[in-house]
């Protein structure tokens, strides 16, 4: 309990804040070359792929596969952000950089390190979400989507609290790999097609209840439909509650292990 209440000490506030500082320093090779990713997915996957696609059904909607893919490249992003954040950044920071040996030596304590890369790697996810947001904001002004763009203020808000959870996810892999060369095993074995088979690029529901359960107990997959219900059909539905139950569970759960992780990789307790 006192390691999930670190979240709102004021030390792990200073890891995050500390990390801010440097990125900032270099903000424009740091922000606009990961931001400007999803973007190129949109326009190879929503507007290039989705010209031989057609329309996809949401509800008792018929969409077009550029306007059915946008909420998904909003979790995708938030997902994909905060999970690399925190396994290659971090991973810098804490092998190469010694930065947490120096945060250590003064009043912070390991669970606020942990907590402090987590908050920052959420931060990374709502701020390229943002973008993300504000390009399909455009895109609607076009006519090239359709969405309730209404909502699209509240998605780097949406993306902050719940890329805590993948950045949790993230600092297990970051205290347990050997070496970095290593991360290719979490990265691609893991995140990628984590990030490809949760409803963002296309739908995943299966007819069989093990594989059901599955995708029901994914957080990445309720945010994608909870950014796809806002945006296609103008109001949340009950992903949104499901949202916060997978992702609260996960969310203890994560910061639970990578904390001890953490605790034996930096300390060797």
């Amino acid at each position: 309990m006192r390691a999930m209440l670190a979240m709102l000490d004021w030390r792990s506030r200073a890891v995050l804040w500390r990390n801010a500082l440097v990125y900032f320093r270099n903000w424009r090779t740091a922000f606009l070359p990961p931001a400007a990713e999803p973007i190129v997915y949109f326009l190879a996957f929503g507007l290039g792929l989705g010209g031989y696609v057609g329309n996809l059904s949401h509800g008792d909607q018929s969409v077009s596969y550029a306007t059915w893919v946008a909420p998904g490249l909003l979790a995708y992003t938030a997902f994909g952000t905060a999970f690399f954040e925190s396994l290659y950044a971090a991973y810098v920071r804490m092998f190469y950089q010694k930065t947490w040996d120096g945060i250590l030596a003064t009043q912070v304590e390991i669970h606020h390190v942990v907590w402090g890369e987590v908050l920052w790697a959420s931060a990374r996810g709502a701020m390229n979400t943002a973008v993300v947001a504000l390009v399909l904001g455009v895109f609607h002004a076009l006519g090239l989507v359709h969405i309730h763009w209404i909502w699209l203020p509240l998605a780097p808000l949406i993306a902050f609290v719940a890329g805590w959870t993948f950045a949790a996810f993230g600092l297990i892999f970051t205290a347990i790999v050997p070496a970095i060369d290593h991360m290719n095993y979490p990265t691609f074995l893991i995140g990628v097609p984590l990030g490809l088979i949760s409803n963002t690029y296309f739908p995943v529901e299966s007819d069989v209840p093990a594989l059901q359960a599955l995708v029901d107990a994914n957080p990445l997959y309720h945010l994608s439909e909870t950014f796809r219900s806002m945006l296609l059909s103008g109001h949340p539905d009950a992903h949104a509650l499901y949202l916060l139950l997978t992702g609260g569970v996960f969310l203890v759960l994560f910061t639970a292990i990578a904390q001890r992780l953490t605790r034996r990789r930096v300390l060797g307790d």
